[in-house]
C-alpha cells in the first residue's frame, strides 16, 4: 500500500514515480543523492521523505500504532534504515 500511495502522489513523469519509490531504499543527505540521480528521481526522494515525515508524525498514525503487533512495528523500523 505505501508503494501504491507514492506512486499516487508522484508528479505524472517517469524520474518522479521512480524516486518517489527510492526513498525507501536510499540513505544519505539530498545533497549526497544529487550527485547520483537526476534532479526529477532527487524532487520524488524529497517528494517521499516529506509524505513519510507527515504520515509518521500525524496525530492518528501515532494513536494506530498501537493496533501494530511488536513484530510488524520492528520490520517497519528495519525498512526505514535502508
Amino acid at each position: 500500500m505505501n508503494y501504491l500511495a507514492h506512486l499516487l502522489l508522484a508528479a505524472d513523469a517517469d524520474a518522479s514515480r521512480a524516486g518517489n519509490l527510492l526513498g525507501d531504499f536510499t540513505r544519505g543527505s539530498i545533497d549526497e543523492l544529487a550527485k547520483i540521480y537526476p534532479a526529477e528521481v532527487i524532487r520524488g526522494i524529497r517528494m517521499h521523505r516529506a509524505v513519510d515525515r507527515f504520515t509518521d508524525s500525524h496525530p492518528i498514525f501515532k494513536e494506530c500504532r498501537i493496533l501494530l503487533s511488536p513484530e510488524r512495528r520492528r520490520f517497519a523500523k528495519e525498512l526505514r534504515r535502508l
